[in-house]
């Protein structure tokens, strides 16, 4: 096997979340086998777009066990250490239905999601992978059941992250986090903790830069005043050249 699961806990991004009577769909892996809610999957070999390895692919098999046609999408939550240009993520059903590059605050396979019919499931043939040779590249997915509007169902998500390790150890892992957000959902201000010295962008929904900053390393608060409510993206780039983005929601 190339690949490890680490459960119970993230190492990257802990958001703690659980199921739902809302939930009607599963994760799963080929083979059927169910992935827990907020599992990491760490994978010690990357593909390329020359070869993209069937040993570093996460697969993603969702499977619809109610009666009624849902909607499902998996949004890009959180990209560690690489800039999404060097992912990939094929959801939706039938082979063909990729897309890179990934970004932070995108849903696939589109905003309102696709159909999974009743008592169906998406084929074999979704999956997420790394390209990246940098040791850290970390894409964290958060699937949620949508309304035809888009709008998502409330307690339907459930969140899985892909972790290129290389040859570190478990207990490595968590080193390669630049920067730690917290809480995620906040108003006035939040916490940033940063291993290094680290340049700071906010981007609100419309793709505008709403804040620049920088912190050295350590801990700081990251001043939200003045903020519309709404989603933003936190972008940091170390003094290293390691990044991190993560979405976040300021009431």
């Amino acid at each position: 096997m190339k690949n490890f699961i680490l459960t119970g806990a993230l190492l990257i991004g802990t958001f703690t979340q659980t199921f739902a009577q809302e939930q009607v769909y599963r994760i799963t892996d080929k083979n059927g086998v169910e992935y827990e809610n907020n599992s990491v999957h760490s994978f010690n070999v990357h593909g390329t777009f020359d070869d993209p390895r069937e040993d570093a692919k996460l697969f993603l098999v969702a499977h619809n066990d109610s009666t009624e046609d849902i909607r499902l999408a998996g949004e890009i939550v959180e990209i560690i250490n690489t800039d999404g240009e060097m992912g990939q993520f094929c959801i939706g059903g039938p082979a063909g239905n990729c897309f890179f590059p990934l970004v932070v605050g995108g849903y696939y396979p589109s905003n309102n999601g696709g159909q999974l019919n009743a008592g169906t499931s998406w084929g074999n043939f979704d999956y997420i992978i790394n390209l990246d040779p940098a040791v850290g590249s970390s894409y964290k997915v958060r699937f949620t059941q949508k309304e035809v509007s888009g709008a998502d169902v409330p307690n339907t998500n459930f969140f899985i992250t892909y972790v290129y390790a290389g040859q570190m150890g478990v207990s490595d892992l968590n080193t390669k986090a630049i920067a730690e957000v917290y809480p995620t959902v906040a108003k006035g201000f939040t916490n940033v903790n940063l291993s290094e010295d680290a340049q700071v962008q906010v981007v609100n929904a419309l793709g505008k830069t709403v804040k620049t900053t920088s912190f050295n390393a350590g801990t700081h608060k990251l001043d939200l005043s003045g903020f519309a409510a709404g989603v933003y993206w936190v972008s940091f780039k170390g003094q290293s050249g390691k990044t991190h983005s993560i979405k976040m929601v300021v009431k």
